[in-house]
């Protein structure tokens, strides 16, 4: 889920545990008979406007199939949160 290379060059703190300290935002939007759920994650402290953001987006139709794809097809901290539903995925 994470690029090791991005977490290493942005320098996110680490737990003892070797876990990400990181902001999360969650969105949930349903169309019709399709459940969408938006994740994001940043460096603490990020603004939604700021391009820090990695998210993927979970769509989740009434069959009960799942597909997750990144923004830009990529799990990069780059794109913008208050842009998810907007962006590519891929």
């Amino acid at each position: 889920m994470f690029n090791h290379n991005d977490l290493q060059r942005r320098k996110l703190p680490v737990a003892l545990d070797g876990a990400q300290f990181l902001t999360s935002r969650t969105d949930t939007v349903v169309d019709g008979t399709t459940q969408t759920i938006y994740i994001g994650l940043a460096i603490p402290g990020s603004t939604e406007e700021a391009a820090v953001w990695m998210i993927q987006r979970v769509s989740m139709p009434a069959d009960g199939s799942s597909t997750t794809l990144f923004a830009s097809g990529q799990a990069l901290f780059n794109q913008i949160w208050a842009d998810r539903i907007s962006l590519s995925y891929t």
